[in-house]
């Protein structure tokens, strides 16, 4: 018995010896690749903690270029059935503020972003030349007036011969002579008459220069037509200005949209329909709107907007804010700001 059990030993022994032999043998044909300049490749297996992350990095990326398809077909659908655009801009009624005059800016009387009223001063030119010009038409008519005065009185002076009788023969020298200073009297009356209408013009001229010269000096005071939001500041105290010349821009209120929309989407777009507002500069916000009109024609200068890529062109379509959704947003919301607008059909 005690001879069975070592040899039994000795057998599990062996055993335990044969299977720690290839774990070595394993070892040792890694290492002897890299101190030696062997060219024989050693292939070992991949185990699991190196494959697992393999296999999350492509799950991963399927998902994801699943998720990406799901949205790219719902974004597909949302268009086919909402009209959008990101070509689209503020816009608003802008008022160039000109010179009627040329004149030396002496006093500037807004400042840029404000807002302003119809009537109020904006710039003061200087008013001395324009006064002088005023003083001597005025002088020219007094001048005028006297003249008319004095042609009337002209008219008044010219005697009238009394017609006398022809009695006999005799008389005829003195008939002849009473006939001349009758065709004088009237002849200087004709041309007294005559003086005195073209004085008359002349004053009627000198009133207009006056009324003239008072407009003149009107205009050095520049003031606002309209109310809205000063902006573009083009002048500065000192500077000559000459008439047509742009000294500012009125922003007007009530801003709208234009938002140009491919020809083909068109056909889901009607004045009336309500439309979603979004713009960059409050990318929190979307604003309530409504498609007012469609233009006639397309906006051939402006390339970015006449044609696409597959020659489908665009048509700017106006859509006006609804009061409500701006409210608070009034002074904020400035043409040339970026958009994008939603059409939601009917």
């Amino acid at each position: 018995m005690e001879r069975l059990d070592s040899v039994q030993h000795a057998q599990q022994a062996t055993g335990l010896e044969e299977q720690k032999t290839p774990v070595v043998e394993q070892e040792v044909t890694a290492i002897t690749p890299a101190a030696s300049n062997s060219n024989v490749k050693t292939k070992v297996p991949l185990s699991r903690s190196r494959l697992l992350p393999i296999v999350v990095v492509g799950v991963i990326l399927g998902a994801g270029a699943i998720a990406s398809g799901i949205y790219a077909y719902r974004q597909w659908q949302y268009a086919q059935r909402f009209p959008q655009t990101d070509n689209a801009y503020v816009t608003a009624d802008i008022y160039p503020v000109t010179s009627r005059i040329s004149g030396i800016v002496s006093q500037i009387a807004v400042n840029e972003n404000q807002v302003v009223t119809p009537g109020t001063l904006l710039v003061k030119l200087d008013p001395q030349d324009y006064q002088v010009s005023l003083a001597q038409a005025k002088a020219s008519l007094e001048l005028a007036k006297q003249q008319a005065a004095l042609a009337q009185k002209k008219i008044r002076n010219v005697p009238v011969p009394v017609a006398v009788p022809q009695l006999s023969a005799l008389d005829n020298n003195t008939q002849a002579r009473q006939n001349l200073l009758q065709a004088q009297a009237t002849q200087q009356r004709d041309i007294n008459e005559q003086q005195y209408k073209t004085a008359l013009a002349t004053v009627a001229q000198k009133q207009a220069e006056v009324k003239k010269a008072e407009l003149e000096l009107s205009y050095t005071n520049i003031n606002a037509l309209v109310p809205g939001k000063i902006g573009n500041k083009n002048v500065q105290v000192g500077q000559r200005v000459e008439p047509g010349q742009t000294l500012f821009t009125v922003v007007q209120p009530n801003p709208w949209i234009i938002g140009n929309f491919p020809e083909n989407q068109l056909e889901k777009i009607q004045p009336g329909q309500k439309a979603d507002i979004k713009i960059a500069a409050f990318p929190s916000r979307t604003f309530a709107g409504k498609v007012d009109s469609i233009a006639l024609m397309p906006q051939n200068n402006d390339t970015n907007n006449s044609v696409l890529t597959n020659n489908v062109r665009r048509i700017p379509v106006k859509i006006t804010f609804e009061p409500t959704s701006i409210k608070g947003y009034e002074s904020r919301i400035t043409p040339g700001m970026s958009a994008v607008v939603t059409v939601i059909p009917n």
